[in-house]
């Protein structure tokens, strides 16, 4: 039977601000793709406010997976 390890990040919607984030996670994007890490989930985690219409994104929480292998 297959056996996964996961990976769990999440991040805060400021560091997008930052000029060198997008590279920096880019960068880390493909270096674990290239140790076999695949992205399977991302999803907003909203706010909301009883005065505010609709909701604000405060982060991101982001599941990257890869099959576990035994030592023989």
């Amino acid at each position: 039977m297959k056996k996964f390890e996961y990976k769990l990040l999440t991040i805060n919607v400021a560091h997008f601000k930052k000029d060198s984030f997008q590279l920096e996670l880019d960068e880390k994007f493909q270096k674990w793709g290239s140790e076999g890490w695949e992205l399977v989930k991302m999803e907003a985690i909203n706010s909301s406010s009883v005065f505010l219409h609709g909701a604000t994104t405060e982060k991101f929480f982001i599941i990257f997976k890869r099959e576990k292998y035994e030592e023989v």
